[in-house]
């Protein structure tokens, strides 16, 4: 007896389920993988050959990570860990700052508006004060 099952998921897809979506989660597995991506230069020899090992793993995680941002950073990944002394390029960090930093940089400024309203208003306040 068979049993029809559908499709074998691929392994980005596999990723893709297990790993956060949340802007921290995905912080955390970027840095991690951009830390193992550049501890073979702690192994002399062996961290080449660990790179070749890496290379593809990297880029199954960078794609699920960022893929529906940058399809292209899963490559760029690969190629990083298989080019010698390209390791200390964080590929998945920087595809955290592609998906967040804009956020980020919004409410910094959204933010930085909001304290200049309050500053204003304090200083008219204190105008007001020193009036009567």
């Amino acid at each position: 007896i068979v049993y029809d099952v559908g499709p074998r998921p691929s392994p980005q897809a596999l990723a893709h389920a297990v790993l956060p979506t949340d802007m921290m989660g995905k912080l955390g597995v970027s840095l991690l993988v951009d830390l193992i991506g550049s501890a073979s230069y702690l192994i002399p020899l062996a961290g080449e050959a660990f790179d070749l090992t890496w290379a593809p793993i990297s880029m199954i995680l960078v794609g699920a990570l960022y893929d529906d941002v940058i399809p292209s950073l899963k490559y760029v990944a690969l190629m990083e860990e298989l080019l010698p002394f390209t390791d200390w390029i964080p590929s998945a960090t920087l595809g955290w700052v592609k998906e967040f930093g804009p956020g980020i940089f919004d409410e910094g400024k959204r933010k930085m508006g909001d304290a200049k309203r309050v500053g204003r208003r304090e200083k008219e306040a204190l105008m007001k004060m020193t009036r009567q």
